[in-house]
């Protein structure tokens, strides 16, 4: 799991160099491999989200989408830095 997690994150990065490519869907792959597999993700995505709470609003947004997958109520209520 690290290593597709560490893949995504790299991929991102790619796909923010490279103008035929959406790099922020890896990113956000891998922010949730992070966070549902690991504690310290949890962690660090939990600080990000009380650190820039417009991060925080954008992923209370998303969740609230009629497409949104199920998955992101997971992640969601995981990474909830006022739980």
């Amino acid at each position: 799991m690290a290593f597709a997690v560490l893949g995504c994150l790299g991929l991102s990065v790619l796909g923010g160099l490279l103008p035929i490519m959406p790099g922020w869907i890896f990113f956000v792959i891998g922010l949730y491999l992070l966070a549902t597999e690991f504690r310290t993700g949890r962690r660090w995505v939990k600080a990000m989200r009380r650190r820039f709470p417009w991060v925080s609003a954008w992923i209370t947004r998303a969740r609230q989408h009629r497409w949104a997958p199920s998955h992101l109520h997971e992640f969601d209520d995981l990474t909830d830095p006022s739980k």
